[in-house]
Formats: C-alpha cells, sequence, structure tokens
C-alpha cells in the first residue's frame, strides 16, 4: 500500500523542479529580450550619430568650399586693383613726363604689394582650411564616443541556459531517487521449512 507522505513528497518534489525549470526558462527569455533591445538601442544610436555625423561634415565641407572661393575672389580682386593702380601709375607719370627708373620702381612696389597680399590671403586661407579640418577631426572622435557609450548588448548564452536546466532536472530525479524504497533481498526472502535427513525429523522408532 502506497504511503500518503511519500506520495506528497514526490509530488512536491516534481512540481518544485519543473518549476525551477520554468523559472530557468523565464529568465533566459527575459535575458534575451533585454539583450534585444540592448542591441537595437545600440544600433539606433549609432545610425543617429553617423546621421549627425554627415550633416556636421557638410556643414564644415560647405564651409571650407566659402572659404575657398572668397580666397580665389579676393585673389582676383587684389590683382585688378594692383593693375587699375599700376595703370593709374603709368599714366600719371606720362602726364607728368617722368620716365626711366622711378616709375619702373613704383610699378614693381605695386605689383610687390599685390602679390605679398595675395599671398597673405593664401596663407588665412591654409590655416581656415586646417582648423575646419581639425573640427572634423574632433566632430569624428566625438561621433565614436558616442557610439560606445552606448553597450551594444550580448545575448545569453543558451548552451549554458539548457545546461542549467539539466542540471536542475539532474537534481530532481536524484532526489525522487532517494525517496523510492529500497529493496532488501534478504527479508524478502520467505521461510522454508527444514526439510533436511537428519536424526532431528525422523520419527523415533524402537
Amino acid at each position: 500500500m502506497c504511503d500518503p507522505t511519500a506520495i506528497a513528497a514526490t509530488a512536491m518534489t516534481v512540481v518544485s523542479t519543473g518549476a525551477q525549470m520554468y523559472g530557468q526558462q523565464q529568465q533566459y527569455e527575459a535575458a534575451a529580450e533585454r539583450a534585444e533591445a540592448q542591441r537595437n538601442m545600440f544600433k539606433q544610436n549609432r545610425q543617429n550619430t553617423y546621421k549627425a555625423l554627415g550633416r556636421e561634415y557638410g556643414d564644415i565641407n560647405t564651409r571650407q568650399n566659402q572659404e575657398q572661393q572668397k580666397a580665389i575672389e579676393d585673389k582676383e580682386e587684389r590683382t585688378r586693383e594692383a593693375r587699375s593702380s599700376m595703370a593709374r601709375a603709368r599714366v600719371a607719370a606720362g602726364e607728368a613726363g617722368i620716365t626711366g627708373n622711378s616709375v619702373s620702381a613704383g610699378l614693381r612696389d605695386i605689383s610687390g604689394a599685390a602679390a605679398r597680399d595675395r599671398s597673405t590671403i593664401d596663407r588665412n586661407l591654409n590655416w581656415t582650411l586646417g582648423q575646419l579640418q581639425r573640427q572634423k577631426q574632433s566632430r569624428q572622435t566625438q561621433a565614436l564616443n558616442r557610439i560606445n557609450s552606448v553597450p551594444p548588448g550580448q545575448a545569453p548564452s543558451r548552451g549554458a541556459a539548457m545546461a542549467g536546466m539539466a542540471s536542475t532536472a539532474a537534481q530532481g530525479a536524484s532526489s525522487l531517487a532517494s525517496m523510492q524504497p529500497q529493496n532488501n533481498s534478504y527479508g524478502n526472502r520467505k521461510a522454508r521449512p527444514y526439510s533436511g535427513t537428519g536424526w532431528a525429523n525422523q520419527t523415533y522408532k524402537r
């Protein structure tokens, strides 16, 4: 006849083992969902960062092109001014009857000043372009830092989760096995009557 206490203990062990395995499965699924959400957040952050970086690069490139175009226009304007100044100087010298080295020296001064101005424009342009290029590098570093500020998310190991559930199942099976009654072969043997042929079993005869 089955022992009600043993049956109840067995049922509790089965239920407890199942609950533990279910809890482990739920923990794994929750961790997997958190990892997926973290990966999506990482991807969205990276996408937004690259979009922002692209806009900043575009603005800086536009500024560089504007600075280059302005430098070209400034140098052309300085060249036109120098030519106009040289033409006026020639006319003035001719009207004054001045010729020779003094006129040539004056023209060289005007041309030299224009050349120095153009050189200054180029130097300022190179400095500005270099500064803008450094801004690009700084924006890129900031973008990488922003991307790295959000971890990509690490999915839980399914193998480890399965191993944990298998261990729980094995422990439950071990607990159930320990509750089963032990078979004692000596105690189960039935007594047999002595059927020997010795003198104690023989009828005494006169």
